[in-house]
């Protein structure tokens, strides 16, 4: 007997609904689908989620709900993170989604936020027996996880997602290379512990996952004039394509940033605090190769709650 499961992952600017099932342990995608909810968005550097998000994540879960049903799934499972997790008023979001919707959310510590993303990584991509280091920049945190196909070695989540850093160290537009340096400072010393790790460690490849690595994945693909497949659920890509990525990227304004292939409208101006986060990530660990991962924390969710 099958069983369907719909996993919701509420993050801080993306809403995101997996419907799956999974047979011979492999995890199967009956649909997936993101929203962007910008939950964060006006509250989260003061730990609340103002009224017009807290709207806008009622409107997503109602959509994801019924999309759920017409799948057949009348569980949905909801995991909140660094938004959720850092607001005084979260219990009022939580309470309304279970009683207007009948989603029960759990809000999820950041390690256990990483050890749920391992899990799903480890389904999309190889790791092999030499350390490789895992990262999942989302809008409120970035988790990375240090880890090889068997062990998990370390992990630990930032509170440096994309949404944060933008109103932390507002920019202007093109970013000026006085503002990309305080971006990279501020990270620089946030991210001392993760430098410390990677330093004893030596990872030779970052695999990211999630929000600004998919749209990483799907600007490298769009320089070679191909479009991301819905079956891929991996694609390595070398720290110089990277390099030649962000380094157009900084030099446009918004407007420019508008018409880039692969770049959805939404991401347009966190995109370039991700690229910035991983480029200081690469040169900590002098680390050449790149890997994206479609799969994330709702696909270890999933994976757990189909075991």
């Amino acid at each position: 007997m099958q069983h369907h499961a719909a996993i919701i992952d509420l993050g801080t600017n993306t809403f995101k609904l997996l419907v799956c099932d999974r047979s011979e342990g492999r995890l199967h995608v009956i649909h997936r689908e993101e929203l962007p909810v910008y939950l964060g968005r006006g509250g989260i550097e003061q730990g609340v989620i103002a009224a017009d998000a807290m709207e806008r994540g009622m409107e997503a879960l109602r959509a994801f709900r019924d999309t759920a049903l017409s799948h057949g799934v009348h569980t949905l499972k909801g995991f909140g993170t660094s938004a959720l997790r850092n607001a005084r008023n979260a219990d009022e979001f939580l309470r309304r989604a279970k009683a207007e919707l009948d989603i029960d959310i759990s809000v999820i510590a950041g390690n256990e936020e990483a050890g749920l993303i391992l899990d799903g990584v480890r389904q999309a991509v190889s790791l092999g027996n030499k350390p490789v280091l895992i990262m999942d920049i989302g809008g409120g945190s970035t988790e990375f996880i240090l880890a090889t196909e068997k062990a998990l070695m370390w992990k630990r989540s930032f509170e440096l997602g994309v949404t944060r850093l933008r109103e932390r160290i507002p920019t202007s537009d093109p970013m000026s290379l006085e503002e990309e340096t305080r971006i990279a400072e501020h990270l620089d010393n946030l991210l001392e512990p993760l430098y410390a790790v990677i330093e004893r460690h030596e990872p030779h490849l970052l695999v990211g996952s999630a929000g600004s690595f998919d749209t990483l994945a799907a600007m490298v693909l769009a320089e070679q004039g191909l479009v991301l497949d819905p079956l891929d659920i991996t694609l390595p890509f070398s720290a110089l394509t990277f390099d030649a990525l962000k380094d157009r990227l900084m030099r446009m304004d918004r407007a420019e940033r508008l018409t880039v292939p692969g770049l959805p409208e939404h991401r347009v101006d966190t995109v370039r605090y991700a690229l910035i986060q991983i480029e200081r990530v690469l040169i900590a660990g002098g680390i050449r190769e790149l890997a994206w991962s479609r799969y994330a924390l709702k696909e270890g969710a999933a994976s757990r709650l189909t075991a």
